[in-house]
């Protein structure tokens, strides 16, 4: 019987095996991949890395790519399938990003459109009914989602929907497995990472016994990595008038180094108390023992019950002051 480091192994190779029913829809297509995260938040950059991952090991074609402004549309009428960035910003909590994505799917009707795999969450009936009308409309819209309860609210979005682990899970292997922490861990090194902004659950993060300094993906940002941000959204407001391909080229060597400090600093530790999805995802990745405390709705449980639960390295915190 396998040990659970190499049982690990196995189980991340299977989630990074599923994208390919990602690729069998982009194979001997044009290829646009829109919407890439243009911000520090570390998550959206490992999902970024993951997806580019998966294009170079498929072989994918990938002839533009673009931020959510400054579009070149004439590059994009060149394409015939268009892939839609994923993550936690499909609904109306990050409105901009799911307006972006709708006038994508509006405007070309005529393309395939693939949206990456994603977390559906709604507050507004209206809206979720707005949504659902505009996204059935496409007659060739494919729909990946990373777990049941956003299945069930995409429910009449498109004809073609399937469930699919998030993209980071294609930055595999990143460790050997016998670099996977113990479970028997001495001495015990915590890291406690909680979320500072809308996605926060004060309920939750209530019920944990950690009391140290919590840590989030904003401590990772240097004062030097700011600058280098202000002068990549100069170069951004200049890409209407030239290519952007530069600058793409540059801002992935910048999530790939900010992707990197993360990494070293995970590794200092042993022991990850997280309530960010991409904080479970990482030390999973990492072969760190996880306590993994939900977000507010509900969206890390709902992805550890479809794709995590099996894992002896993750326990899910539910209430550990009684």
């Amino acid at each position: 019987m396998l040990d659970y480091k190499s049982e690990w192994y196995s189980h991340l190779n299977d989630l990074k095996g599923m994208h390919q029913k990602i690729s069998d829809l982009c194979q001997g297509k044009k290829v646009a991949y829109l919407d890439l995260p243009f911000h520090y938040n570390v998550g959206d950059l490992l999902i970024y890395l993951g997806t580019e991952q998966f294009i170079k090991n498929h072989g994918i074609d990938v002839r533009y790519r673009a931020f959510s402004k400054f579009l070149n549309h004439k590059r994009l009428n060149a394409c015939d399938v268009i892939l839609l960035h994923g993550g936690g910003n499909f609904g109306d909590i990050y409105f901009n990003h799911q307006k972006f994505r709708e006038k994508i799917i509006e405007r070309y009707a005529n393309k395939r459109i693939v949206i990456l795999p994603s977390t559906i969450h709604y507050k507004s009936d209206v809206l979720h009914k707005k949504s659902k009308k505009l996204h059935a409309s496409h007659p060739d819209l494919h729909l990946f989602l990373r777990d049941k309860r956003s299945k069930k609210i995409a429910e009449g979005f498109s004809s073609n929907i399937d469930l699919m682990p998030d993209m980071a899970h294609s930055l595999h292997p990143l460790i050997e497995p016998c670099e996977v922490e113990d479970l028997e861990i001495n001495p015990i090194r915590i890291l406690n990472m909680r979320r500072i902004d809308v996605e926060a659950n004060s309920g939750a993060t209530s019920k944990v016994s950690v009391s140290k300094k919590p840590f989030d993906w904003d401590s990772i940002i240097s004062s030097w990595d700011q600058i280098l941000y202000h002068i990549a959204h100069l170069g951004e407001k200049g890409s209407r008038f030239y290519s952007n391909d530069k600058l793409i080229k540059l801002w992935f060597r910048q999530s790939n180094s900010l992707v990197f400090s993360s990494i070293n600093y995970f590794n200092s530790f042993n022991l990850v108390y997280t309530d960010r999805m991409h904080g479970m995802i990482l030390s999973y990745l990492l072969g760190k023992n996880i306590r993994m405390i939900d977000n507010s709705y509900g969206k890390n449980s709902s992805y550890f019950e479809l794709w995590l639960n099996n894992s002896p390295l993750i326990k899910l915190v539910e209430d550990e002051t009684k």
